[in-house]
């Protein structure tokens, strides 16, 4: 597959630069360019030296036309940012990473655009490690558009399709929100720690620290994480004392189900606005 696409991202927040520079950094040859209202901003969210050229406004962009529109805007300003886009994402595959917005009604504001996919990212794409959740109607998506699509939220971490559109939703309740369920968890696990006498920025080093290792042996372990659980613990340990305690009626199991459920409602609350 070719890399010298030409790709436009509109808005250049923490979500837009990170995808803009991830992919300028994979395809140095692409040209991609971002704008947004606050450029100086936007130009200080891009990694250094990054090949991303920023903008302030669409018609700065004079009759440039690119392959590839990212729609990195919060989706209560799509009502009034889409019009100004319709003829510049006439003739390209347009991505649109808003929260509940959904592909009809982005092919309302966008002119009746068929070559449309909605992508849930989450915030390790940041640091190249997201997870991206794609979903388009097929039949208006070439096999050229689908690998197009992938290929740029492959240069920030992993990708998968769903079939569904109402599975953006619950991948949303999952992986769009799970950061920052784990950072809740190593807050949590700090604060108990001073709980138990440590000294705070002792708590706070080793609950970072541990949380930042378990994640790398998951992902370099094979391993469910089921299975790793049950590594750590050794019968009648400290271990499985406390997963004991954390795990029982109430505990975890109970606190995260509610808790991507209520994510996933205000997901669909969204949609439905």
């Amino acid at each position: 597959m070719q890399v010298n696409h030409s790709v436009l991202v509109v808005g250049c927040g923490n979500m837009g630069a990170a995808l803009a520079g991830g992919y300028a950094a994979a395809h140095p040859q692409a040209r991609v360019v971002a704008v947004d209202r606050e450029p100086l901003r936007a130009r200080s969210l891009l990694p250094a030296n990054s090949g991303v050229v920023v903008l302030d406004t669409v018609a700065a962009l004079a009759d440039w036309q690119p392959d590839l529109v990212i729609l990195a805007l919060k989706p209560q300003v799509l009502g009034d940012a889409l019009p100004e886009l319709v003829g510049r994402c006439a003739g390209a595959l347009v991505v649109s990473i808003a929260a509940g917005t959904s592909l009809g009604r982005l092919r309302q504001l966008l002119g009746g655009q068929r070559r449309l996919v909605r992508a849930m990212p989450n915030l390790a794409v940041v640091v190249g490690c997201g997870m991206s959740l794609l979903h388009a109607g097929r039949d208006d998506l070439s096999a050229a558009d689908a690998t197009l699509a992938e290929a740029f939220f492959a240069t920030v971490g992993a990708t998968a399709w769903v079939a569904d559109e109402a599975m953006i939703d619950a991948g949303t309740a999952v992986a769009g929100s799970g950061p920052a369920y784990f950072f809740a968890l190593v807050e949590h696990l700090a604060a108990a720690g001073v709980g138990e006498g440590l000294p705070a920025e002792l708590a706070a080093r080793l609950a970072r620290q541990t949380c930042i290792g378990a994640a790398a042996l998951l992902a370099a372990d094979p391993r469910a994480p089921g299975e790793l659980k049950a590594a750590v613990c050794s019968p009648r340990g400290t271990t499985e004392a406390g997963l004991a305690a954390m795990e029982g009626a109430g505990g975890l199991p109970a606190v995260v189900a509610a808790g991507v459920a209520a994510a996933h409602r205000r997901a669909r609350e969204l949609a439905a606005d």
